[in-house]
């Protein structure tokens, strides 16, 4: 095994019934589970999971996520799923994903930033205050450019509003990141633009919301094939995430 490949951590999945969609295809959703969860296991495995960071009074909250989606796989069939460290800068720390079916072939591709997050004064840590790996040393980026800024939809775009709940909660008594991708769907669907898969999504979360406040989501197409989105607080206005989707048809 070569230096970059130590650093690699790889586990199997095998698609259940309810990883899948009305398609019969493994949701985006499920796919960016994957990829946290293994994101997860490694960090332990490196020392820097949440059972050892906890007891240093942090806790891993996530930044920005991204999944583009090459072949939607489907009920039964197993997936491998790999992920690495790539680089850290002042707050965030980047992980990348690479999902692959049985033959190898590449089924997604994915990126993230996370930061570490003081419990107590609940503000995010200085990244090179609880994290270091050799980086000179680590696997390439999964995409070999930087993706595209992300950009709010007009003010005036159509618009829903919905209520978190008790069951859009994580361990840290927020909305859970991967709610939010079920509720971007949700809003598509709503709006006429659901019934096909989204086969890419990138999210960048700017503020948290707890149970019973209220969101609101608005999006415009963005002449590319995209749809921009945005979620704000009802109450204060101010943004909760930005976002990007590309729906296409089911494979």
């Amino acid at each position: 095994m070569n230096t970059s490949e130590s650093f690699l951590f790889e586990h199997d999945k095998k698609l259940q019934l309810y990883h899948t969609g009305p398609a019969g295809e493994c949701t985006i959703t499920a796919l960016c589970r994957f990829a946290q969860e293994s994101a997860g296991c490694h960090a332990e495995r490196l020392g820097f999971g949440m059972t050892s960071l906890g007891r240093q009074g942090i806790a891993w909250v996530l930044r920005e996520q991204a999944m583009q989606v090459l072949r939607f796989p489907v009920l039964g069939e197993t997936l491998r799923v790999q992920t690495w460290p790539t680089h850290a800068e002042r707050l965030l720390c980047h992980r990348d994903y690479r999902i692959l079916d049985a033959e190898g072939g590449v089924v997604a591709l994915g990126t993230s930033a996370w930061f570490g997050l003081d419990l107590e004064s609940r503000r995010p840590r200085k990244a090179e205050s609880f994290f270091s790996l050799p980086w000179e040393r680590l696997p390439a980026p999964a995409f070999g450019e930087p993706l595209p800024e992300l950009e709010a939809p007009a003010e005036t775009a159509p618009s829903e509003s919905r209520v978190v709940r008790v069951s859009d909660l994580d361990a840290l008594g927020h909305m859970n990141n991967l709610r939010y991708v079920d509720w971007i769907a949700d809003h598509l669907e709503l709006f006429g633009i659901g019934g096909r898969c989204v086969r890419f999504v990138r999210i960048r979360h700017a503020r948290e919301v707890v149970s019973g406040d209220g969101v609101v989501i608005r999006h415009e197409a963005d002449g590319q094939g995209g749809v921009r989105l945005a979620m704000s607080g009802e109450e204060h206005g101010r943004e909760v995430c930005l976002a990007r989707v590309v729906p296409g048809a089911p494979d």
